[in-house]
């Protein structure tokens, strides 16, 4: 709920009519969206261009390492990833996981906004708003559900429309493209999983 409340207000600051998208039914905004059901979200690359895709391994905070999956697009100096680290024991939601995830993004920078906040009631996450020199800003969030943990980055120049987008736009879906966001009496936000 509380990224609803940040996007409004990040597109109301940059002066552009914002309160009628977050009412959009899903046919009217899924195109621009890059779709992974498999790997449980979809978001905003700028430009709408397809990211570049890599294996990683992911140091949990019990020091075991986790395989994960890495979708990043680098565009002008600017840097969008997504990485999703699936936890396959233990429960569907680690709140001390994303905790951990968000401490580590913590050390990028100075933070100069953070927040916990549930994308949904069940699926707690982060923000967090780093800067860092030579004016560049490290938008994150942070976010869990049926055991993925889901990183967002975008690390660009301060105020940059296309990382401020991309950071808001973040949509945790199930394997079948539902959103986890079911704030009534919205529709279920549904995402073509035949796309990206």
């Amino acid at each position: 709920m509380f990224r609803q409340v940040m996007c409004v207000a990040a597109l109301g600051f940059l002066g552009l009519a914002s309160a009628a998208q977050g009412q959009q039914k899903p046919e009217d905004t899924s195109e621009q969206f890059y779709i992974s059901c498999q790997n449980r979200f979809a978001v905003i690359f700028p430009g709408g261009a397809r990211p570049m895709m890599r294996d990683i391994s992911y140091a949990t905070r019990t020091g075991a390492s986790l395989p994960a999956r890495q979708f990043y697009l680098e565009r002008d100096g600017s840097r969008y990833s997504v990485t999703v680290v699936r936890f396959p024991n233990g429960s569907a939601v680690d709140e001390a996981s994303i905790d951990f995830a968000a401490q580590t993004l913590r050390k990028l920078g100075e933070v100069r906004f953070a927040e916990s906040g549930e994308y949904d009631p069940g699926f707690p996450g982060r923000q967090l708003n780093i800067f860092q020199p030579n004016n560049r800003q490290h938008r994150a969030s942070v976010y869990m559900a049926d055991h993925h943990l889901v990183i967002t980055e975008a690390n660009a120049p301060v105020g940059d429309f296309a990382a401020i987008q991309f950071e808001q736009s973040i949509t945790i879906i199930d394997d079948k493209g539902a959103d986890f966001d079911t704030n009534p009496p919205d529709p279920v936000r549904i995402m073509p999983c035949n796309r990206g």
